[in-house]
């Protein structure tokens, strides 16, 4: 338990001081292959179904780019919200922020300050690769006590394509060979478990993986669909 607290502080350390600054040119980067960032976001949320007035948290937002995508697909009427646990990253998507209909807040997704029950959604996008899988299923269970019954948890993840050299690539343009990338040894255990499998353990039902079913980047990104 101790690591897990340093490796928190360290990372929220990283990114309040160094990565925010960076963040959005690196997404940009890492989205460029697959037709760019706006494009592959929109993909990926197409077959999420809303309604006009949901309440929608995304959970571990970054600086926001996710949120942007979930607000414009869903209109004016949802009450959106992003929680981040680094306030660099939270500085930047506040900063950037252009709909009335969206806030951002500082806050640990594994210990949310909402009330049980309260939000429709729980996007959780791009952001448990980076977890420590004792942290993974915290913030799973924690996105199942914030919804709604029958409420949806979404995850959007990275995945691992089943061709050796599309793997290779995307091992080699994300900076999976890098000695100090620190997601890398977090991302392998996320696919080792398998996303669907840990939103099964966190007591989510009726699990699929959507993304098999419409986008076109099956096997480099995921989308995991759970119920609560």
């Amino acid at each position: 338990m101790n690591e897990m607290v340093s490796n928190k502080r360290s990372y929220i350390w990283f990114y309040d001081k160094i990565h925010s600054r960076y963040y959005n040119l690196l997404i940009k980067w890492c989205f460029l292959p697959f037709g760019g960032e706006k494009k592959v976001r929109q993909e990926l949320i197409e077959p999420v179904e809303f309604l006009s007035r949901d309440r929608i948290l995304d959970m571990g937002c970054g600086t926001g780019g996710a949120t942007f995508a979930l607000a414009e697909k869903t209109g004016e009427k949802a009450k959106i919200v992003g929680i981040d646990l680094s306030s660099g990253q939270i500085h930047f998507a506040t900063r950037n922020n252009r709909f009335g209909n969206t806030s951002f807040l500082l806050g640990d997704a594994s210990n949310t300050p909402f009330v049980e029950g309260c939000f429709n959604n729980v996007f959780i996008t791009h952001a448990i690769h980076e977890m420590l899988r004792e942290m993974r299923l915290k913030a799973l269970i924690e996105a199942k006590r914030i919804l709604q019954e029958e409420g949806k948890v979404i995850v959007l993840e990275l995945d691992s394509p089943n061709r050796f050299f599309v793997r290779l690539f995307i091992a080699l343009w994300f900076g999976y060979w890098l000695p100090f990338n620190f997601e890398t040894p977090t991302r392998r255990d996320m696919l080792k478990h398998g996303v669907a499998n840990e939103v099964e353990q966190a007591g989510f039902r009726n699990n699929r993986k959507i993304s098999e079913l419409r986008s076109n980047y099956r096997g480099v990104f995921q989308v995991v669909e759970g119920e609560k």
